[in-house]
């Protein structure tokens, strides 16, 4: 049977874990071991060796990590290939095409050529500061722990004898599954079901929660739902798949109010495992969390003063820009004992259905939780004349300020370009900037960012107070 994108395939390989690779001779010591190719541990190596450092990385599956391989780039592609009414061949083709593309970046090739001693194998700590991989041994004064994080299967009975798909190998899909089942409506399972829904495949979410996307504010989590529905997807919400039974190429799921689905593939979706297993770390004195994660300070040290961690293996929010944000952090504290910190951080998620849901801080219902209070400013879409021309006026922005101040807390933006439009609440909060700070800005028109207009309009409103007006009123009175 002929894969999609064979050749791309082939290319993405070459660069990522090129089999006719050796490992180098290592260094009688270095500054830095840095174990796992990921966002957090390429960001590290890289910016370490060009400030001089003798740094080692090592990565026992593909340079990239997640978010390269088998997660943002060829989810994301897949994603605009559909929305353009590309079939499923054409479209698994463009999205091998655009990961191989960007595979350079991450290259084998290209770390090594800008001084980073790549070792491609399973990383093991001898102690806290000798790593094996191979027949080799490393030396090192400080370790940086960025293994990343993989797919978890939940405890369902027959799940695993059906061998399901996951986000690591639904790429590479010969065929087009007719009917395919999706466990868990969160990003993940929302971007593929509403990806594979336009390819024309049959597909089935299910989700334990009452909706979808259960991290979201609700009205957010709604729009999407409708979009989804409208697109073909069936929703199965709060809804547990107690077995699964496989009959030849079909799977049934029985679920706990009695239903079945008859499918050819199933997608799990539901949930991350940190990549922690078989690495030494008790030895070398790291400690992990009740949650498998391991446990760092807010300056990203481990439990040993010269190991650190970055990105999913230790991070609540496992997000490629979250793992960016922490490289630079260790870095700081790793190489010249500085005192960076994670606690300062600000970070923005996104999901990237049609419509795109971007949220930071707080969002409705936990604000209503919060006893110090919130003002909610709001601006739909359908108020603005850019939004009416592209005809794209579904969803909204809401930004919550700390009460009686125009300090942001916490916005959501919901339609068309989400994620980019939630770029300027994100520079203003890192500045320490307000909704007042907009006031002299001059926007052009028409545009959707003129939201942000409309934010500074409402709030510099709010601040004519009755007693205020009346002073304008006498003082416009005695120039007449």
């Amino acid at each position: 049977m002929s894969v999609p994108g064979q050749q791309f395939d082939q290319e993405w390989r070459r660069l990522v874990f090129p089999p006719e690779y050796r490992n180098p001779q290592p260094a009688e010591r270095y500054n830095l071991v840095v174990i796992g190719a990921g966002p957090a541990g390429l960001i590290t190596s890289i910016a370490a060796a060009g400030l001089g450092a003798r740094v080692a990385l090592i990565e026992r599956h593909a340079m990239g990590g997640d978010c390269l391989n088998v997660g943002c780039i060829p989810s994301k592609a897949l994603l605009w290939a559909t929305s353009r009414g590309f079939e499923f061949e054409r479209a698994f083709a463009w999205l091998k095409e655009v990961r191989a593309s960007i595979a350079h970046h991450d290259s084998v090739e290209r770390y090594s050529q800008a001084g980073v001693d790549v070792f491609l194998g399973h990383a093991r700590l001898l102690d806290a500061h000798t790593v094996e991989v191979g027949a080799d041994r490393l030396r090192t004064r400080k370790i940086v722990i960025a293994a990343g994080a993989r797919a978890a299967l939940p405890p369902v009975q027959g799940l695993a004898e059906a061998q399901p798909l996951t986000n690591e190998t639904v790429f590479d899909l010969g065929a087009q599954p007719r009917r395919l089942a999706i466990l868990g409506a969160g990003p993940i399972g929302c971007e593929l079901g509403q990806a594979f829904a336009r390819l024309g495949t049959q597909v089935h979410l299910v989700e334990v929660e009452p909706r979808i996307l259960p991290a979201e504010d609700a009205e957010a989590a709604t729009l999407v739902a409708s979009a989804l529905q409208r697109e073909g997807v069936r929703l199965h919400l709060g809804r547990r798949v107690t077995r699964i039974a496989s009959s030849g190429a079909t799977r049934v799921l029985l679920i706990d109010n009695g239903e079945r689905l008859e499918v050819d593939e199933i997608l799990v979706a539901a949930g991350r495992r940190r990549n922690v297993e078989d690495m030494g770390l008790e030895q070398a004195g790291v400690r992990l969390t009740t949650t498998g994660a391991i446990e760092v300070n807010d300056r990203l040290a481990t439990s040993h003063r010269d190991i650190f961690a970055a990105g999913d293996v230790c991070s609540r929010l496992q997000l490629t820009h979250s793992a960016d944000a922490q490289a630079r952090i260790v870095i700081q504290n790793a190489l010249f004992m500085g005192r960076a910190r994670t606690s300062g951080l600000i970070v923005p998620w996104c999901t990237y259905t049609t419509p795109e849901v971007a949220r930071v801080g707080m969002n409705r219902r936990e604000a209503e939780a919060d006893s110090r209070g919130v003002d909610v400013w709001r601006v739909d879409w359908s108020q603005l004349d850019r939004a009416r021309t592209d005809a794209a006026t579904d969803g909204f922005v809401e930004v919550l300020t700390r009460k009686g101040s125009d300090r942001i807390v916490g916005a959501t933006i919901v339609g068309k370009d989400a994620g980019e439009q939630i770029a300027p609440l994100l520079v203003l909060m890192n500045g320490g900037l307000g909704l007042k700070s907009l006031g002299r800005a001059i926007l052009p028109y028409p545009t959707r960012s003129e939201y942000l207009r409309r934010l500074a309009d409402a709030y510099n409103r709010q601040r004519l107070t009755p007693t205020v007006a009346r002073l304008f009123r006498w003082w416009l009175g005695l120039r007449r």
